[in-house]
């Protein structure tokens, strides 16, 4: 693997402040049963052992900001409110994010945006890594981004932006990130249904 995990590439206005008030509940639950499936957490094996695998919901008091887990926070077991940041701006054009919250959000926010912006019904985006459902993906024709483009990147956002209104990820909620070795990321209107497409996923790569 050529590049390194969990760097952020895109330009960070950040400020630190006080944990998000949004209800985290339901995304608490689900980030927490990634964690115990290994696709989402700190594995010294892995990726140069650094933490992988993030996700965010839509903010409940302000629809046009998002909430994300901070970088390099997969190697806790459970996460706290403190271990979230608010992304309140995202140009991708200009490769520019701007964010508050107790810790730096996750090199990845850069592309949960573009699905917040392409779709208003979106309500919660998860990033994770696993090389079995990886290469499922791969072998079983789910949409998949160009092997050329790094993931937290301008590209990889333009990349969903082409993939996005292609029957099958409108299907699936699901794409696979070519170029970001065993990066899957799956979305939904809400928490629950994010989730249950990665359960979907895992059902069918395990058949």
């Amino acid at each position: 693997m050529s590049e390194l995990e969990g760097v952020i590439k895109y330009r960070l206005d950040y400020e630190q402040s006080e944990p998000v008030t949004d209800n985290l509940d339901y995304l608490n639950t689900w980030r927490s049963i990634l964690h115990g499936l290994g696709l989402i957490g700190q594995d010294s094996s892995r990726y140069e052992g650094y933490g992988f695998g993030n996700l965010s919901q839509r903010s409940q008091l302000d629809k046009s900001q998002f909430i994300i887990s901070g970088t390099q926070t997969g190697n806790h077991e459970m996460l706290e409110k403190s271990d979230y940041v608010c992304v309140k701006y995202c140009d991708v054009e200009k490769n520019h994010v701007i964010a508050s919250g107790p810790v730096k959000p996750s090199s990845e926010a850069l592309t949960h945006s573009m699905f917040y912006q392409l779709g208003s019904s979106i309500q919660c985006v998860m990033h994770i890594h696993s090389p079995g459902l990886w290469q499922f993906g791969l072998n079983n024709n789910y949409p998949v981004t160009d092997e050329s483009i790094e993931y937290g990147t301008r590209g990889m956002a333009t990349e969903i932006s082409r993939l996005f209104t292609s029957e099958s990820l409108s299907r699936t909620r699901t794409l696979v990130m070519a170029g970001h070795e065993d990066g899957v990321i799956c979305f939904g209107d809400s928490v629950d249904q994010a989730g249950m497409a990665i359960v979907d996923l895992w059902v069918k790569a395990h058949l």
